[in-house]
């Protein structure tokens, strides 16, 4: 069998006034090559046929982290400490996400890719955690590095991550100061910060869509439970994709 191709939505960046690109924390395509599948990078697009052709190319799809999101999308103005976004990656990813869910074949959200897949289902998001005067939320932009776990999460009982992982607590790493504030439709939620941050959602009708609000790519390679996650999306995307959200041995 063929090794599968996951495609890797990726970020706007800027390196000097000179140069500017595309990029991806190589934690990423590293993790989908450990798992056996082969990465792909997936620059925004605006072409119509473009789009189709990455939804064609791709056996599984990672919605990565990165921007925020144009807050537009979501029916609100830009709040005062929201963050750089790029508006083409959100209208990209948006259609993007429409037409590849439409083929039922696998879809990780990651950070950002957990919140652009609730705006894309009709959510809502918090443009900035410390900022909202009516909770009181644990820190979740860490301030240790990357790959160390920060918080614990507590998973939903008998959520397909709960289950991958055979326990009901989880530490992950965090690295952002947005999430999911009103949930999208078709989605529900697994996994929840001590504070009620919505930490993971599953899609109710969709066979393998799941979405984290960490950063597993990143604690992959020294923490084999987060390189799990990789290894079902790639097992699954060898298989049809009725088979629902259930563990690829």
């Amino acid at each position: 069998m063929k090794k599968p191709v996951i495609g890797i939505t990726t970020s706007y960046v800027k390196h000097n006034d000179n140069m500017e690109g595309v990029y991806i924390h190589h934690d990423y395509h590293r993790a989908v090559e450990r798992a056996g599948g082969i990465p792909l990078l997936l620059p925004a697009v605006k072409d119509e046929e473009a789009i189709q052709r990455y939804v064609e190319l791709c056996d599984g799809i990672i919605m990565s982290g990165g921007e925020d999101v144009d807050p537009q999308f979501f029916g609100k103005s830009p709040h005062v400490k929201i963050g750089f976004f790029r508006t083409e990656r959100d209208e990209f990813e948006i259609r993007l996400y429409h037409y590849y869910s439409k083929t039922k074949k696998p879809i990780f959200g990651i950070c950002r890719g957990i919140q652009l897949i609730n705006v894309a289902c009709g959510g809502t998001l918090l443009q900035d955690i410390p900022s909202v005067k009516d909770r009181e939320a644990h820190l979740h932009e860490q301030t240790i590095p990357r790959p160390l776990p920060f918080h614990q999460v507590k998973l939903e009982k008998n959520s397909w991550i709960a289950g991958v992982w055979g326990k009901e607590t989880m530490f992950v790493n965090s690295l952002h100061h947005q999430a999911i504030e009103k949930l999208g439709g078709g989605l529900v939620i697994t996994a929840l910060a001590d504070d009620g941050i919505i930490e993971a959602v599953e899609g109710k009708d969709h066979p393998y869509l799941i979405a984290v609000q960490w950063h597993p790519e990143s604690m992959s390679e020294k923490h084999p439970e987060m390189q799990e996650l990789f290894n079902q999306l790639v097992q699954a995307s060898k298989y049809p994709y009725n088979n629902g959200l259930e563990t690829v041995g």
